[in-house]
Parts: C-alpha cells; sequence; structure tokens
C-alpha cells in the first residue's frame, strides 16, 4: 500500500493511497481531511479491497469461488450470505440485460445455469464444465461498499479501481465536479472524453490498454473483439459496471432497450479514431 499526504496547500491538505489488488490499481484521493483519519480511512478501504480479492479471485486456489467452481457441478455447496447475495445479484442482472451480462460466460458449455436454494443457502451448477467469474462484477461491487465507509467519513473523495470503474464522493474541493478522463484506445496519453462527476460513478468497458479483447460474448463463448468503448454513469458502482459490460457486449440494436430498463443511468458509446480523434455518442 502507498500513502502519501500533501500539504502543499495548506488551505486543502490532500490524501493519496494506492494499492495492487484485483489485478489492478486502485486509488483513493482524499481532500481535506487530516493525515491521521485520511491514513485510517484508506486502512479501512484497502482491508475490503483486500477481503474481497481473497473471497472471489477464481484464480486463487483458497478462495470461496474456486471452491465453489471445483464442487457445485457435482453437489450442492452451502456458501455464506454475502455470496449467495452475489449471486442472486448477478443472476438478476443478467436477466435485466437479456443474457449480455453472465458470469459464466466463459465456461463454454451449454445449457448452463445455477440453481439457487435460499432456505439452504446452496448453489448447483447444472453442468459439469461450469465455472463463474465474479472479475467484472467484484470490483463495482466493492468499490460500491468503499463508497459507503468514505462517506461516513467525508463529503469529498475520488475512488478509481485501474482507472475503468470510479466513484466521485460529492464534489471536487472546490466546489466543481470531479472531472474523470477516458484514456484514448490508440494514444492512451490523450483523453477521448472527460466526465464531470458529482456523487456518482463510471465504468467504462471495451479492450484493454494494449488493443485486446478480454470480455466473452455470453451467447458464443468467444471474447469480442469489437472497437470503441462504452461509458456509464449512474449512482451505483456495481451496476455501471455490469452495465457497461453487457452494453459494449450487446448488439448495438438493444442496447437501448437494455439501458431503459435501469433507471438513472445515462451511457455513451466512444469511438477512438487513429488519427488520434474520438466520437462520444450518447445511446
Amino acid at each position: 500500500m502507498e500513502f502519501v499526504y500533501d500539504t502543499r496547500n495548506p488551505a486543502v491538505p490532500t490524501a493519496y493511497s494506492s494499492l495492487v489488488a484485483m489485478h489492478t490499481r486502485c486509488e483513493l484521493l482524499l481532500p481535506g481531511m487530516q493525515e491521521g483519519d485520511a491514513r485510517a480511512l484508506a486502512d479501512q478501504v484497502w482491508t475490503l479491497v483486500r477481503e474481497a480479492d481473497r473471497r472471489y479471485n477464481r484464480f486463487a486456489p483458497e478462495s470461496l469461488l474456486a471452491k465453489l467452481n471445483d464442487s457445485a457441478a457435482a453437489e450442492a455447496v452451502v456458501v455464506d450470505e454475502e455470496l449467495f447475495f452475489i449471486l442472486q445479484m448477478c443472476d438478476t442482472l443478467r436477466k435485466a440485460t437479456l443474457g449480455w451480462f453472465d458470469i459464466s460466460a466463459g465456461s463454454r458449455v451449454s445449457g448452463r445455469s445455477w440453481e439457487l436454494d435460499p432456505e439452504a443457502r446452496t448453489v448447483r451448477f447444472s453442468q459439469p464444465g461450469m465455472r463463474l467469474d465474479l472479475g467484472g462484477f467484484v470490483k463495482g461491487f466493492v468499490l460500491e461498499k468503499a463508497v459507503r465507509a468514505v462517506c461516513a467519513a467525508t463529503d469529498c473523495a475520488l475512488l478509481s479501481f485501474g482507472g475503468s470503474s470510479t466513484a466521485a464522493v460529492g464534489t471536487g474541493p472546490f466546489g466543481a465536479p470531479w472531472p474523470v478522463a477516458v484514456a484514448h484506445t490508440y494514444y492512451p496519453a490523450r483523453t477521448a472524453h472527460t466526465f464531470p462527476l458529482a456523487g456518482e460513478s463510471l465504468s467504462v468497458s471495451g479492450k484493454d490498454p494494449h488493443g485486446r479483447g478480454h470480455i466473452i460474448d455470453p451467447h458464443t463463448g468467444n471474447t469480442v473483439e469489437k472497437e470503441g468503448l462504452i461509458a456509464v454513469t449512474g449512482p451505483s458502482p456495481m451496476v455501471t459496471e455490469v452495465l457497461s459490460t453487457a452494453l459494449w457486449v450487446a448488439p448495438s440494436g438493444q442496447r437501448a432497450g437494455i439501458l431503459a430498463a435501469f433507471e438513472g443511468y445515462q451511457a455513451w458509446e466512444i469511438i477512438c479514431k487513429t488519427d488520434t480523434n474520438s466520437l462520444t455518442l450518447r445511446i
């Protein structure tokens, strides 16, 4: 963990902290707080992030998710309340996005589903070979938990998990919205679009910074290679994370219909061009 406390502007001393977790760099900016309070808050946020990484990293053999993936095709597996809630939420969001957000997309087996028993709090997979991947959900989920912790301590903060998931607590220290830039796909040092955030979150989906597709089409099981970015803003980091993924994968003709089911959320397609220009279109 990195922690820096900057007092060059005595009127607005600012704490910056970062942590590498969940396969990305997570960052926290806390203006106007006393150093000890800021450090304690950063520790609280990073504890949440580390715990989520420990529990839901499917590549870690001892994680709850890895153990579920290993056993749930053979028998019903009892899980704790939080994991059961996550799986319920992911199933609801899968239906709300017409199947374009699907945490089982990487399984590459047909007829896949998972059965949830609320009374026994168990999970059972329908097919051998099924695997759940929470990477497209947990970042937003834990960011939302972190925002609640930060809001209890301050009304001015910015949290960024990998640059693709950002949450603004209130406005910036001088009253204006936080200006959050989205990097150009082909020229990462350039800004494709800047979103002014005040008390809301932003999630961006598309190819990774190296131009590689990493999101799987749940209907084909193949990696999506389309161009462009999808940016979504709204009150919940968890929902913006899911929506940006679903809208990027979904055919353009279905995007408006999916978005209409989520009141209070806005989405844009950002088209980055090889001549360094970009075009942002409201969905």
